[in-house]
């Protein structure tokens, strides 16, 4: 859906081998699950609000089982990403990330916008065009926020107290079809070390925002999300990290990073939705 090395099957077996993730290292096959052009797709019924069917990934659909594997880190959309959006965005093919993204439409603050087009050059979609201020066509644009990081004035926003609650529910739902079918047959691994503000498809990185805690194993997604989020609040936070605020033990570190969104709606929308339950015994190994 990106800009980037990621943008089709080929290149993104590129990347994955430059990042160490190659046959002769990890001893399994790596499969790009929707194909050389993002076109393997198979429509999966859901009882959503949102979507009565999301669009997931072929070879997803006829794998046996699936291992979930996710570093939990920040998001500039959705607060946190942790296993949920890990299902949602990574079983997607490009038109289900769009359907998900849609629930995001960018707004160019004409006041603020000087004319210098260099968000015309960075969005995937050619949804921005230039007249004396930017501009953006809503039946295109795809909320991806790329234009929105790279804007030299910050003279581009969403609507975020409208437009973040449906994204995390379209994520929700879109994660409720890619493990359809596959009851008891997932297991969900997540990395509680190098917890950074970022997600980790943006080409930069920085300082993580609290101290390494370890690893999170379930059978339910929204557990091991609830379990997570709790585990990073408790830590005080790093002094040097990007945390503006919410350093002390106990609060909410990623609207400390991200003051205009309200990460933990994903985990409350999954958990009504039926996902799975925010619920959970914590034993420690």
């Amino acid at each position: 859906m990106y800009i980037g090395s990621r943008h089709n099957a080929a290149d993104h077996l590129k990347t994955a081998v430059l990042h160490g993730f190659a046959y002769a290292v990890v001893d399994v096959p790596l499969v790009i699950a929707d194909g050389l052009k993002g076109q393997n797709l198979r429509e999966v019924p859901v009882p959503g609000n949102h979507f009565k069917s999301v669009k997931i990934a072929g070879d997803i659909i006829d794998a046996d089982s699936m291992v979930v594997l996710t570093h939990v880190k920040g998001h500039a959309l959705s607060g946190f990403g942790g296993a949920i959006k890990n299902l949602a965005m990574g079983c997607a093919p490009p038109l289900g990330k769009r359907d998900q993204h849609q629930g995001m439409q960018a707004e160019i603050n004409e006041s603020e916008c000087v004319g210098c087009g260099y968000c015309v050059t960075q969005c995937p979609f050619g949804a921005i065009s230039m007249g004396i201020k930017a501009s953006v066509d809503r039946s295109i644009c795809y909320g991806c926020s790329a234009c929105l990081q790279v804007c030299p004035e910050e003279a581009i926003d969403f609507n975020w107290k409208r437009d973040v609650p449906r994204f995390l529910e379209r994520m929700v739902e879109y994660a409720s079809g890619a493990v359809a079918g596959k009851e008891g047959k997932v297991l969900y691994l997540s990395i509680l070390t190098g917890i950074t503000p970022d997600c980790d498809c943006v080409p930069w990185s920085d300082t993580p925002i609290v101290p390494d805690i370890g690893f999170l194993a379930s059978t339910d997604p929204v557990a091991i999300d609830a379990a997570a989020v709790d585990l990073i609040n408790q830590q005080r936070g790093n002094e040097h990290s990007s945390l503006h605020s919410h350093h002390e033990p106990g609060a909410d570190k990623f609207s400390g990073l991200w003051e205009k969104v309200d990460g933990l709606h994903l985990i409350s929308y999954a958990h009504e939705f039926g996902l799975g339950s925010r619920n959970y015994t914590l034993i420690e190994l």
